[in-house]
């Protein structure tokens, strides 16, 4: 079987965090983990990376402002041919720092922006202010050229509010809306009656959907539900789709995959099942060899209505979710909304 190499891979640089956020899949903390990779051994692995075929290399955390050489680490990554991206909560970035990124050749930002208003925003985040300190730092980007996107993660409590972030987007200059579903891993688990049930996954994937369909100046993707892809495959016409939409599907060990603070390799930030470490196994090797990157790649080895499914192979189910709820990589994702009468090719 050709083992395709990764679009983009996630290196959360650093556990450490100034906001609190409920939905946290790292459960971020005020200080660094005492076994985070030092400058050198992140070089080693951002050339590991390069090494595997990756485009893409996104400097995540925890906050990765809070990490002292991360400019060093993303100047590196653009030296070595790689796209360095920055997902962060936006809080640190001012003027001055968006020109250290600019200076240090970062190509894009995803900034988390949870809701329309400051109080539900800061309330998720578990800081006052963050909303304006988002904000403020999204406008500081802009005035520096460095693209960005916003990334809201929406829960059973913000169903509601898309359209109005989209409008922030819009206004804020955002060139896309990555859409996350809110998926119980690391301290998210900690927050009860916030996932959403198969009805509402299936409104906020035909809200998503609306919203592409009515806007040319944004493009959405949505992560966590890969069901999408199947409705737009049956909703909308083949012309629209090929002008106007990004195919995303669970791409968890596919051509996507996650690696620790510490060096853990996961096969998505949320798909908490370890791969190996950095330190003793070389991620491009780990990418090439390892079992459950194997088990993810291969859809016909799912279960269940995901086993039999036409449409496995551009969406597989929300294997992060289907870990978490059964400790398995394999079986049906029951959070979908489809009929097993539904799910062949039109």
């Amino acid at each position: 079987m050709e083992i395709n190499p990764p679009v983009l891979v996630s290196f959360s640089v650093t556990r450490q965090c100034n906001l609190r956020c409920r939905q946290c899949y790292s459960e971020s903390v005020e200080t660094p983990h005492p076994a985070e990779l030092t400058t050198g051994e992140a070089h080693k692995l951002i050339s590991e990376i390069s090494r595997s075929g990756a485009r893409l290399l996104i400097f995540d955390g925890g906050e990765p402002l809070m990490r002292p050489d991360l400019c060093d680490l993303i100047t590196y990554a653009r030296e070595i041919g790689l796209r360095p991206l920055l997902g962060t909560n936006a809080s640190l970035i001012d003027d001055a720092m968006a020109q250290k990124l600019k200076s240090a050749g970062l190509a894009a930002a995803a900034i988390s922006l949870d809701a329309s208003n400051a109080a539900t925003h800061d309330e998720i985040r578990g800081q006052a202010g963050s909303f304006d300190q988002a904000i403020a730092g999204m406008q500081a980007l802009r005035r520096a050229g460095i693209p960005f996107q916003i990334g809201p993660c929406i829960t059973a409590h913000t169903l509601g509010e898309l359209p109005k972030i989209a409008e922030w987007g819009k206004k804020l200059g955002a060139i896309a809306m990555e859409v996350f579903d809110y998926i119980p891993s690391g301290r998210a688990k900690q927050s009860t009656g916030w996932e959403l049930d198969s009805e509402q996954k299936h409104q906020l994937v035909r809200q998503i959907i609306d919203q592409q369909l009515n806007s040319d100046e944004i493009l959405y993707r949505c992560i966590g539900i890969p069901q999408y892809w199947v409705e737009v495959e049956k909703t909308v016409p083949e012309e629209v789709v090929m002008t106007k939409f990004v195919r995303t599907c669970c791409g968890a060990g596919v051509r996507y995959a996650c690696v620790l603070y510490d060096g853990t390799v996961f096969p998505c930030m949320v798909l908490q099942k370890a791969v190996g470490n950095v330190r003793e196994t070389p991620f491009d090797v780990l990418w090439q060899d390892s079992e459950v990157f194997a088990t993810l790649r291969n859809r016909d080895g799912l279960e269940g209505k995901c086993g039999t499914c036409a449409y496995r192979t551009v969406c597989g189910g929300a294997r992060c979710r289907v870990y978490e709820t059964t400790g398995s990589l394999t079986a049906a994702d029951d959070a979908c909304w489809f009929k097993p009468e539904e799910l062949t090719k039109r």
